[in-house]
Parts: C-alpha cells; structure tokens; sequence
C-alpha cells in the first residue's frame, strides 16, 4: 500500500516537472535564494545583538568572529545603522523575490491544470464515438472541474511543501553553527513526530478517494435530475429529488469532516509537541549547558520558526496525498480516451461528393463484443447518390445504428460501409464527415444567439448565408418577427424556442454546410404541418443534388422517399418504393402504419 501511493506521488511529481520544464527549477532555485536570504537575515541579528549589549560570550564567539570578518573583508563599518541598512536591504531583496516567485508558482500551477485540461478534452474529443456513448457527461465535467481544481491545490501545496523543506534546511544549517547537540536533539524530536503520525497519510488517501467518490454522485445527480425535473414535477416527485440530492451532499460533509479531524489533529499534535520540544529546550540549554543569552536568544528564535515548519511538511503531504485520488482520475479518464483514439484528420481536404452512393456489404454491428445481440446484423443495401432514402422500423430495430454507421462514427465488426466503392475509414472518414449534415431527434442548441449557433456549423459564414439556410430550413419567418433577429438567444438548450422552431434551427445549421448527405432523424417530428409543407419542399429540391436518409416514423414523411428501407431486429425486412410495400399482404410496414396511411401515394 505504501509502495503504491509512492508511486502514485512520483508519478504526480514527474508529470508536474515534465510540463513545467525549466520554469519549475527557476521557481526552486528562487526558493533557494529565499531560504538563504532568511538565513543571512537570521545572522545579522548576531552583531545587532552584541552591539545593543546582548554579548555572545566564549561558547559561541565562532558565528560572531565570522560575521565580524565578513564586516572587515568587505570594508562595512560594524555600527548599528550600517547593520539595520543591511538587514533593510535584505528584506526587500526578500520581498521582491518572493513576489515574483509567487507570479512564477502561479503560472506554473494554473497552467499544469489548463494543460491537463486541455490534453484529457483533446482526447475526449477524438476518441471514437463508442468509447464517448459509453462515458457518463458527470463524469467528465466532474474531472475537468472538481478533480483538477484539487489537483491544482495539490501543486500548490507541493511547492509550498518544496519551499518550506528549503527554508528549514538553512534554518537547520545555521542551527548548527550555533549549537551541534542542542540542533540534533530538535531534529530528532521533530523526525520522530513525522514517523509517528506517518499513517495518517494513508487515512487522508482514502479519505481523498471517498471524497472524491462522493462528488462525482453529486456531479451525477446534479445532471441526471436537473434533465429529468419536469417529469419529476409533473409526477409530484420534488420531496424524492431533495431526500436523494440530500443524501448524497450529507456523504461529502462527512468526508470532508473526516478530512479535517486528521488534519488538525496533526497540527494539534505538532503543536503541543512544538511547546513539549520547546519548553526541554530551555531546561536543557539554561541549565545544563549553559548556553549563552545571544545564542540562547537566537536559536530559540531559529526553533521557534522551524518547529512550525515540522507541522506544515506533514499538513502539505496529508493535502497533496487527499488529492492524488483525483490526479489518478484524470489520467485514467485520459488514457481511456486515447487507448480508442480514431485516426488524426489530415490537413484541409475537399469534401466528398459521391456519385455511387452508400453501401452496407454485409454489415454486422454488436455494443457489447462479448455479448450475442446485435444491433446491426448481416445487412446489406445500397443507399443512392441521388434521392431520399427513408429508414424505417419500430423502436429497437437498428435504425440510430445504421444512422451512426453512415455518419462513420461507429465502425462495422463484420462486413464493410463504403462510399464509391471505398471502404469508410482513415483519411475517407474525416473527409465524408466535413461532407455531412446531420439533424438528430433531439436537438441541441447552444445557450447562445441564432446566429451563434448556426455559425457553429460555418463559422465564416456572412448573413446572407445564414438567411439563405433559415429559408431553406422554413425558419425565416419566426427568426424575422423575433425582436432581436438573428441576435436573438434561444436559452439553456433552446428553451425559449417550441420544439418545432429548434428542429427547424438545427436543419438550417445542417443546411449552412452544404452538405454531400443530409441525415434527418425524426426531424420533422416536432413541426407543424406548414413547417412539414415546407421543409418537405426543401427535400424536394435537394434530393437531386444530395444523398438524403431520412428515420422517420410519421407515414407521412416515409411515403414521400425514393426509396424505403424497412428495419426488424437489425435486419432489412423489407425494401422498395410506398406503393409496393404498403400493399404486400402481411408486409413489415404495412403492419406498422395505421390505415390512414393507406390513403394517398407518394409526394415527390
């Protein structure tokens, strides 16, 4: 176990010192500098002391005789104003320094925590789309925020933890020069303290890694209940939320309590060890060996300063070793993501524009590789470069598989998708996706204005652009009459918009791309029967021009397609034009539609 969180603690050292490079050894070499500057200033107090009448008799006349020969080395005349001088320049050199030490250990501590932000959202966002579903979003945000705001803490206090070593190192030193064995009897004490309350640090692990347990479900209920809150109103089910939200803030108080017990009793143990040690010292050094007042003075003092550094150590270690749990987190979460890293993009390229169109050759899809259901199984089909392909089937057939697969965001385990005859895969995967629009069920906006989110799409893109599409999309009109237009914000999400106008927003953002394929899901769903009129219009117009997939379940816009491809059980069941299949005696999509479907024909 100790080995372990060694390791732990050394891997956390190395991947602070391998981003901070130079400027880590610049922050330790200051820290140096600090250390002997208190060193100098704790020395000069030997010479004001003897000058205001405080001798420091036979026993210790090696430290004064030196200060005294540095004075007559350098040619400073040993008065009193010239040693205040002194002792004044010292302090500001002092001031000064740990400013900008302090600006350095900022940079150095804000930007390991941008980094590892930036790397851990770097390989989130290029992982494959498997690895992504399989990732809860309060995971992720628990990490990218809570975890490494903790493990900044935890570089903070490694530095201190750095600095506060350094600093009692030149206490200890000039100690020393003062007294050999009344510095080694402290030393010993404070040691065997740190050896005694050793174990504490494994208590503060675990308390980390509990604590940290315990916010991640805070994370989770905090998003899971929030998207849930309507059913949850409307069911009368607020008293529930609250006992469980409840429940798990009461975990993190109890944590963060047991936290603070072993921390303060580690300062409380090493403060009244610190009076123990102190209150020995003086018996000791008056009595026995007689120590003179200015030493006796000055290495009271020097103890007095380095006892309290004994307890710090402890505390930065107990802090640092809470906050390794989350450090651990973030990596995992990283090396998760990039163990099922897709292939980099190369450079700018050219769109695709397919001209054989799409096709399944015995495709077969499964989420759980050792499992025995299927999502996808054995399909084969061909999806035309040229007029809209509709796929429909009842809930579970398969049919968001077969979307996610001609997206290219998921990849076959059997069989192969390819586009004009080329397999959908390396450099042909992130060129067939700059050539995709796509428009899912449920659509996601941006708590931003219109233009914003359509912009997100085409971020060059001029007004007039962004006008043409909302045309196309049958939006013109609601954006127009709203007051501020284009500048309008549509709310967390798009609540200040109808489901029809967020659908309708998220066509036009598709639209704006000028897509090769154009992946409707359910995108009609929330409309209108005007809006429907029209953007059924739009697909009429584009279906020469584009492949076009529509899922869709109304019979109303499955019987305009080209084409219909009907899903059962990640099978194709059934395929064909409206006419063909919905008059086939105990056919699947006959069986499917209600009878109003039976009335009328095709549209396009």
């Amino acid at each position: 176990m100790a080995l372990q969180h060694k390791n732990r603690l050394t891997h956390y050292i190395r991947t602070l010192f391998a981003y901070a490079g130079a400027r880590v050894w610049i922050s330790l070499g200051l820290m140096v500098f600090l250390g002997l500057t208190q060193g100098v200033g704790l020395v000069m107090i030997i010479p004001f002391l003897g000058l205001i009448g405080l001798g420091t008799g036979g026993n210790g006349g090696g430290i004064a005789a030196a200060v005294g020969h540095v004075f007559e080395w350098t040619g400073i005349p040993l008065t009193l104003p010239c040693i205040l001088g002194i002792y004044v320049g010292i302090v500001a050199a002092y001031s000064v320094v740990n400013w900008y030490h302090a600006v350095l250990n900022t940079r150095i501590i804000y930007g390991f925590i941008q980094s590892l932000r930036n790397r851990l959202y770097q390989a989130l966002c290029r992982t494959e789309w498997l690895c992504f579903q399989r990732t809860r979003a309060s995971d992720v945000t628990h990490v990218m925020t809570d975890d490494l705001q903790r493990v900044g803490f935890a570089t903070q206090q490694l530095l201190q933890l750095i600095g506060s070593l350094i600093i009692a190192g030149v206490h200890i030193a000039v100690a020393l020069i003062i007294s050999v064995p009344m510095t080694l009897l402290t030393l010993a004490c404070g040691g065997g303290f740190l050896l005694v309350l050793g174990p504490l640090n494994r208590q503060v692990h675990n308390a980390g890694k509990d604590l940290r347990g315990s916010m991640n479900n805070m994370y989770s209920a905090v998003s899971e209940q929030l998207g849930g809150m309507k059913v949850a109103k409307s069911f009368s089910l607020e008293s529930f939320q609250e006992r469980q939200f409840h429940n798990i803030t009461s975990g993190i108080t109890d944590q963060m309590l047991r936290f603070t017990r072993v921390n303060s009793a580690t300062r409380m143990f090493y403060e009244i060890g610190a009076a123990v040690i102190l209150a020995a010292f003086f018996l000791v050094a008056v009595q026995v060996a007689r120590m003179p007042a200015a030493n006796l003075i000055l290495i009271v003092f020097l103890f007095v300063r380095l006892l309290p550094r004994f307890s710090m150590i402890q505390q930065c270690m107990q802090r640092i070793t809470n906050a390794l749990p989350s450090f651990e987190a973030a990596l995992e979460m990283e090396r998760r993501f990039e163990a099922m890293k897709e292939p980099p993009p190369g450079g700018p390229s050219a769109p695709i524009r397919p001209h054989g169109g799409i096709r399944f050759s015995g495709v077969s899809f499964r989420y759980d590789k050792q499992g025995s259901m299927w999502a996808v199984n054995d399909v084969d089909m061909a999806i035309p470069a040229r007029g809209v392909t509709a796929l429909a089937g009842p809930s579970g057939a398969g049919k968001s598989t077969m979307a996610d697969l001609i997206l290219g965001l998921l990849s076959p385990e059997k069989g192969a998708v390819t586009i004009d005859g080329q397999p959908l895969k390396g450099e042909l995967l992130h060129r067939w996706r700059r050539s995709v629009g796509y428009v899912p069920q449920d659509t996601f906006l941006f708590h931003d204005t219109i233009r914003a989110n359509l912009r997100w799409a085409l971020p060059d893109a001029g007004d007039p652009d962004l006008w043409t599409a909302l045309r196309s999309a049958a939006a013109d009109g609601f954006v127009s009459r709203m007051p501020k237009g284009l500048d309008t914000v549509v709310g967390d999400r798009g609540a200040k918009l109808s489901g029809g106008e967020r659908q309708r927003i998220a066509l036009a953002r598709a639209l704006l791309r000028k897509p090769s394929l154009l992946l409707l899901d359910e995108a009609t769903s929330s409309v209108d029967t005007e809006s429907e009129r029209r953007i059924h219009e739009v697909i009429h117009d584009l279906r020469t021009r584009l492949v076009l997939v529509i899922i869709a379940h109304r019979p109303s816009t499955i019987r305009r397609a080209d084409r219909i491809v009907v899903l059962d059980g990640g099978r194709v069941v059934e395929e064909g034009q409206w006419d063909e299949l919905i008059d086939l005696s105990g056919g699947r999509l006959r069986s499917m539609v209600g009878p109003e479907a039976f009335q009328g024909k095709r549209s396009y």
